[in-house]
């Protein structure tokens, strides 16, 4: 197998593993970190590269794996804080206003900002199938599992999600252009 072009790689993914990584955090600081953070790793590591997937497979791998990670990492560091928080006062400290509240305010009013509130495999599973259409074998191979746990995770998301939503706002899984094989599955 011939060695990845890490420069051409990079050229050719980076828009769409952007892309996910800002429907993952929710914030263009954080998707640039990430998106900078999947792209050293190949830089990095070009030769782990085993040709079982596609290229863009495995670096959406390395994406939701450094986002776990960050997760799991800001979870620990958010539980500190607010242990000191909480000995120190009944009111936590303000934190400072976003850069771009504008931005920040749409996008938690968005669909992605429910997604974002699922649990790890269907979020993972959504952010793969309707935000950078993955079929369900790529999603399976890029979360090294079956098919039928894809299928599984997209239903329960969906329904999930049907349920997290007002009723005015429903209407948007059922938009046309959506894959209709996702929606057949999920009965809301």
């Amino acid at each position: 197998m011939q060695p990845l072009d890490v420069a051409q790689t990079v050229e050719s993914c980076f828009a769409r593993i952007h892309r996910a990584a800002l429907v993952l955090t929710g914030n263009p600081w954080d998707a640039d970190d990430l998106a900078q953070e999947t792209f050293l790793v190949l830089a990095r590591q070009a030769d782990r590269y085993g040709g079982r997937s596609s290229v863009y497979t495995w670096l959406y791998g390395i994406l939701l794996n450094l986002e776990r990670r960050r997760r799991r990492r800001d979870g620990i560091h958010r539980r500190k804080l607010q242990v000191l928080w909480d000995d120190r006062s009944a009111d936590p400290p303000q934190l400072p206003a976003a850069e771009a509240p504008l931005e920040v305010d749409q996008w938690k009013q968005s669909l992605w900002a429910q997604v974002a509130r699922l649990p790890d495999g269907q979020r993972q599973t959504l952010v793969l199938r309707f935000s950078e259409q993955l079929s369900y074998e790529e999603i399976a191979g890029v979360l090294r599992c079956p098919v039928g746990t894809v299928k599984s995770r997209i239903f329960h998301g969906l329904a999930a999600l049907r349920r997290m939503l007002h009723p005015e706002t429903r209407e948007m899984l059922q938009v046309p252009g959506l894959p209709g094989e996702d929606l057949k599955r999920a009965i809301f």
